[in-house]
């Protein structure tokens, strides 16, 4: 019974150490669904016109990021602006930074280290990352998509090859018009259980593994660490606001900076459930190429943020 006491008193600790940033992170995003998400929209479609140059990719990875939709929800988007003409690389830019990061998650970044100078840093360079990985991926859409042509009839109407397919999608024209503490109330109720099961493996974590395992992960050589780090991720990325109290205590027993940017970049883009959604739409070639780009990016950056925080 003692031992209960003193899990159940953590538990409630945690909670209420990171309950501030994941209230603010939900209204933040609610805020934004019910009142900038067509605006968010109209502005992904303006960026169509022109040619090609970076500022344009740059809104549309900022545009992502703004973006509070989960995957399932960015891709009727994205099958709408196609259907609209939208240039392959600027819905790979939208693509990638809205399935790394949305205002909710961003906010409740600045919890890690309590919310402390290193939550900050670490929240700004998870933005910075983020924003940077969907130019990065633009630019290559642009060069090895967009400016190549295909001869085995997987191609658009010029002829270039075609990353996205999106002619399964209809795109739909009456959407009922979100009220704010409706979207609010779901938000909370999809993200709560996440957030508690987050905070409930952080406490048994914290209780029973000594932290020179993590140690001995994370610490002796940044690479190694890095790697598995991004491995790891795989299988314990459930949720974003869930993972920020584990990987709280992860920091607290040694891991990297890097090692938790790897993990929390990594975790997003291969999800099962963003997984199946990017597979929809990209179909099997280009979905292997997307894993093969969102591992390799995720353990570079690591290895970048663990050199600078050193």
């Amino acid at each position: 019974m003692y031992e209960v006491i003193i899990l159940l008193e953590n538990i409630w600790f945690l909670f209420k150490q990171i309950s501030p940033y994941w209230i603010s992170g939900l209204i933040a995003g609610s805020l934004v669904s019910v009142f900038l998400s067509d605006k968010i929209t109209g502005k992904m479609a303006a960026l169509s016109a022109g040619k090609f140059w970076l500022l344009p990719l740059g809104a549309a990875s900022l545009l992502g990021i703004i973006s509070p939709l989960c995957m399932y929800g960015t891709v009727p988007v994205i099958a709408a602006l196609g259907k609209k003409g939208a240039p392959q690389h600027l819905l790979a830019s939208f693509m990638v930074s809205s399935i790394l990061l949305n205002p909710n998650i961003f906010i409740l970044s600045f919890a890690l280290g309590s919310g402390g100078t290193q939550g900050a840093l670490l929240a700004l360079a998870r933005f910075a990352l983020s924003f940077f990985s969907g130019i990065l991926a633009g630019v290559l859409v642009y060069l090895f998509f967009t400016r190549s042509k295909c001869a085995d009839g997987v191609s658009d109407a010029d002829g270039n090859k075609k990353l996205f397919n999106l002619e399964r999608f209809a795109e739909q024209e009456d959407k009922p018009k979100k009220v704010f503490f409706l979207d609010l109330f779901k938000a909370f109720r999809i993200t709560a259980p996440y957030l508690l099961f987050g905070i409930i493996l952080t406490v048994l974590f914290d209780r029973y593994i000594h932290p020179d395992w993590v140690s001995s992960m994370f610490g002796a050589k940044r690479g190694l660490g890095v790697l598995f780090a991004t491995s790891l991720s795989i299988p314990l990325y459930a949720c974003g606001g869930g993972t920020i109290p584990l990987i709280n205590a992860w920091l607290y027993m040694g891991m990297g900076s890097g090692d938790a940017m790897a993990f929390m970049l990594a975790g997003p883009a291969l999800k099962i459930n963003n997984l199946s959604a990017v597979k929809m739409i990209l179909g099997v070639k280009n979905f292997v190429i997307y894993i093969v780009y969102s591992i390799v990016f995720a353990f570079l950056a690591g290895l970048v943020i663990n050199g600078i925080f050193r």
